[in-house]
C-alpha cells in the first residue's frame, strides 16, 4: 500500500511539474479557433501593476485562455454536453450555463481594425465605408412598422415577462443559454460598486462646478429573460444600479434607465445572440437621460430607420461549439439602427492630440456581410476618442463608456453640437497612451459629462482603476 501511494504521488506531482512546465515555457497560443476570438496574452509585470490589482487581475484571464491542454479540455467538454442536451428536452426548454464572460469589459473592438484584418486576410481592397451616415439613405419604413413612441408612465404596471425555468440547471456559471437567448449573468461585489461610485465622483471633482456630470448604468438582457434566481439576490442588477447611484455624490446625476427598459421588457430592447442591448433599448435610456439633462427627447418616430438582418453576435461566438449554440445561429438577430436627424461629421483619433483623424461614420448603412459583428455599425466600434460635430444647436458632451454606449451616442447629436466620446479602456495603461481628462475636458469646453457602462464594468476591478487613472487618482482609493 505504501508503495502504491508512492507511485500516485509521484505521478501527480510529474502531472503538476509537467503543467507548470507548460505554463512557464511553452508557446501561449493567441487565438481560439472553437472560440474565434483572440485569447488574452500574458500582461507586463510593474510594481505599480501588482499593488493596484490589475497585474493579478490579467494574468488570472491570461491564464484562463491559456492553461495547457485548455482547447482539448473545452473540446470535451462540449462532447460530454451533447449527452445531456439531447435527453429528451425541447429546445425552447433545453439550457446550457457555463462559466466565463465575454470579457468585454477589458476590452473593445473596433470596426477599423476589423476592416483591416479582412484587407490583411482577403489581400484584395475592401468597400470604401467610411461615407457620412447623412450622405447615405437607407429606406424610410412605412409608418405601420415605425414602433410606437408613447413612453409609459412611471405609475403603469411593468409588462409581465415569463421567465423561463431553471429545470435541471443547478449548475454554477455565468453565461446562459435559454431556447434562442443567450445572456451574461453578473455578479455582484459590492467593495467595486463603490469603488465604481467613487470613481465617477473622482471624475465629477475633477471636472469642477462648471461641468454637469451624469452617471447612466444598465442592466444587461440577463436582468429581464434569464430564470428567477439569475437575476436576485447577488445577481439583481437594480440592485447593482441602486448600491451604485446611493454612493454618488450630490454633484453626480444619476440617470434611470432601468425604469424605461423595464416598462418596455415585451419589446426588442436586447439582441438574443450578442451580449449588447438594441438601439431600441438605448433609445429608452436616452429618453431618460434627457429628463435628467433638461432636454426633450426625439420622439422615435422622427428618426430615419435601417436595419442588418442574420446578425449573429459575440455570445455566439462565445459559446460556439456547444450545441445550444447552434440554436443561436440558426435565429439570428435583426438589427435596427435610427439615423442621426441633424447632418453630423466624425472622426476618430488614437490620442488626446486629435491629430489624423479617421473619418467613420455615426452610423454605418452598408456594412459588407464580412464584418459579421454588425453593431460596429454604430460610432465605427470601440475607438480611443471620437468627435462628433452636429448641426444641432447645443453645448458640448464627452462620454465616457464601453461598447454599451455606442448604440447610445448618436442619439445624443440631437442636443449637442459636439460629442466627445471616450474609451476608458484606452488610456494610462501599458502600451497605450496617456490621457488627462480634466485638462482635455476644459480645453474642449466640455459642458456635460456622461458615464455609460453595464453591469461588467462597474464590478470591473480594472475598469474603474482606468476611471480613476483619467484624473490622476491613486487607484486604491475607495
Amino acid at each position: 500500500m505504501k508503495k502504491f501511494h508512492i507511485v500516485l504521488l509521484s505521478l501527480t506531482l510529474a502531472a503538476v511539474l509537467c503543467v507548470t512546465g507548460l505554463s512557464l515555457f511553452g508557446t501561449d497560443p493567441t487565438f481560439s479557433a472553437s472560440e474565434n476570438r483572440k485569447l488574452a496574452q500574458r500582461p507586463k509585470f510593474t510594481l505599480a501593476s501588482l499593488l493596484d490589482g490589475s497585474f493579478i487581475s490579467a494574468f488570472e484571464t491570461y491564464y484562463a485562455d491559456t492553461f495547457p491542454g485548455r482547447e482539448k479540455m473545452l473540446e470535451l467538454n462540449r462532447s460530454l454536453n451533447k449527452f445531456y442536451y439531447y435527453s429528451g428536452s425541447s429546445e425552447e426548454d433545453s439550457m446550457l450555463v457555463i462559466s466565463g464572460n465575454t470579457g468585454a469589459e477589458n476590452g473593445g473592438e473596433s470596426l477599423h481594425d476589423v476592416q483591416k484584418e479582412q484587407e490583411a486576410l482577403s489581400q484584395t481592397e475592401t468597400p470604401d465605408d467610411t461615407t457620412l451616415a447623412e450622405e447615405q439613405t437607407p429606406d424610410t419604413p412605412a409608418a405601420d412598422e415605425i414602433p410606437d413612441t408613447a413612453q409609459t408612465p412611471a405609475e403603469e404596471e411593468q409588462p409581465h415577462i415569463d421567465t423561463p425555468d431553471e429545470s435541471e440547471a443547478t449548475y454554477a456559471g455565468n453565461v446562459v443559454i435559454v431556447g434562442t437567448r443567450a445572456m451574461e449573468i453578473p455578479t455582484a461585489s459590492d467593495d467595486l460598486i463603490v469603488r465604481y461610485a467613487g470613481a465617477v465622483n473622482n471624475l465629477s471633482s475633477a471636472l469642477g462646478s462648471d461641468v454637469r456630470t451624469f452617471s447612466l448604468v444598465t442592466p444587461n438582457g440577463g436582468e429581464f429573460y434569464s430564470p428567477e434566481s439569475m437575476h436576485e439576490g447577488l445577481h439583481s442588477q437594480k440592485a447593482m444600479i441602486d448600491l451604485c447611484y446611493e454612493n454618488l455624490q450630490a454633484d453626480v446625476t444619476p440617470v434611470d434607465a432601468y425604469s424605461a427598459l423595464a416598462q418596455h421588457v415585451d419589446e426588442y430592447l436586447y439582441f438574443r445572440t450578442d451580449h449588447h442591448w438594441t438601439q431600441l433599448g438605448a433609445y429608452y435610456a436616452y429618453t431618460k437621460y434627457c429628463e435628467a439633462a433638461g432636454f426633450e427627447a426625439e420622439p422615435l418616430d422622427a428618426f430615419e430607420t435601417g436595419e442588418y438582418t442574420n446578425f449573429v453576435g459575440s455570445m455566439y461566438t462565445f459559446t460556439s461549439g456547444y450545441p445550444q449554440s447552434q440554436i443561436l445561429k440558426d435565429n439570428p438577430d435583426t438589427l435596427t439602427y435610427y439615423l442621426p436627424i441633424y447632418e453630423t461629421h466624425a472622426k476618430y483619433y488614437a490620442d488626446a492630440t486629435l491629430q489624423n483623424g479617421v473619418p467613420i461614420s455615426v452610423i454605418y448603412t452598408k456594412l459588407t456581410d464580412e464584418t459579421t459583428n454588425k453593431y460596429l455599425c454604430f460610432i465605427g466600434g470601440d475607438t480611443p476618442i471620437c468627435v462628433i460635430e452636429s448641426a444641432a444647436e447645443g453645448g458640448v458632451c464627452m462620454v465616457l463608456k464601453e461598447s454599451y454606449g455606442n448604440a447610445f451616442v448618436p442619439f445624443l447629436t440631437s442636443h449637442y453640437s459636439k460629442i466627445i466620446v471616450v474609451d476608458p479602456r484606452e488610456f494610462n495603461r501599458d502600451g497605450k497612451p496617456s490621457l488627462d481628462l480634466a485638462a482635455f475636458a476644459k480645453e474642449q469646453g466640455v459642458d456635460d459629462l456622461l458615464v455609460i457602462n453595464y453591469p461588467y464594468t462597474v464590478n470591473n476591478a480594472a475598469y474603474i482603476n482606468w476611471l480613476n487613472r483619467l484624473v490622476g487618482k491613486d487607484p486604491n482609493w475607495q
